[in-house]
């Protein structure tokens, strides 16, 4: 689906319900979603009308997909007909709840499921990390379709209890500043690619913007050199606290904390890598979303 706040909503549906969600790339082509579909025996799929047009040169070829639910046909007024009562599957840590896939970079994409226990290192990153509070407007630019969007756009961000702001659009600068400055946002988790292109925009169309809000901001993704680092302390009075993890991992392993002087080209500290979940169940975190 487009990014959007039913994209959010349907993926914490399937979790409460005990099924497995996999989320897609919004751009992915007829054969990268036949590649996924395929593999993972995915039975149900959701999105839109227009999306949907590139389900329909391999559609033939999803023996296990049984039904493709359309949100712009009817969807809403389906679901308005529906009790509100909802019986929320108990699961254990170690129940599988969500499938993603790798991003390809050095061979044929891999599929990788992730238990509900994968939502303590997500909650206890993005507390200590990202450095999130109840109190906060949070702002992670990354599409759901990769695991940065479910982690730290869906999970470990709203067990923290921030609030989240999503955007469909593309890339554009006075846009992306137009946006921290409106909603007031105090954390922004984005990409290197994206802080160098703010500052090939320069500096001067950021000083046209109220960013005081800013108290953390964060990079993911892929290397962050020292220039954009220098760059973003010098134009917002804020450095790029840059993050590794993969899908793989499903969290942050390696980071620049809070509390760290930053060191630019550094990727910072590991987080600790013993987190504690015996007895602990999701449903109590997924009632509560």
């Amino acid at each position: 689906m487009p990014r959007i706040p039913l994209l959010y909503f349907s993926f914490l549906a399937i979790l409460k319900i005990g099924a497995v969600a996999g989320t897609l790339f919004a751009a992915f082509g007829p054969q990268a979603l036949y590649d996924r579909l395929e593999q993972s025996g995915a039975k149900v799929l959701i999105t839109n009308s227009e999306m949907a047009k590139r389900i329909a040169p391999v559609r033939k070829k999803l023996p296990d997909l049984k039904r493709i639910v359309l949100i712009d046909k009817g969807f809403t007024h389906e679901v308005s007909l529906q009790s509100t009562k909802l019986h929320v599957v108990e699961t254990h840590e170690d129940t599988d709840a969500f499938m993603l896939y790798t991003s390809g970079t050095t061979g044929k994409p891999k599929g990788v499921v992730h238990r509900h226990g994968a939502i303590m290192h997500e909650y206890l990153t993005a507390k200590w990390i990202l450095d999130l509070k109840e109190s906060d407007v949070y702002w992670c630019t990354a599409d759901p379709g990769w695991v940065t969007g479910i982690a730290y756009e869906i999970l470990g961000s709203w067990a923290c209890g921030a609030s989240t702001v999503v955007h469909a659009g593309r890339f554009e600068p006075a846009k992306w500043y137009q946006i921290l400055s409106e909603y007031k946002v105090n954390v922004w988790y984005t990409a290197p690619t994206a802080v160098r292109m703010l500052a090939a925009a320069g500096s001067e169309l950021a000083k046209k913007y109220d960013l005081s809000s800013l108290r953390h901001i964060l990079s993911v993704g892929e290397p962050l050199n020292p220039e954009p680092v220098l760059w973003s302390k010098k134009t917002y009075g804020l450095p790029f606290h840059d993050t590794y993890w993969q899908t793989e991992t499903g969290g942050i392993m390696i980071a620049n904390y809070p509390v760290l002087d930053i060191k630019p080209g550094s990727m910072g500290k590991p987080f600790p890598n013993r987190i504690p979940t015996a007895g602990f169940s999701t449903s109590s975190l997924c009632k509560s979303s």
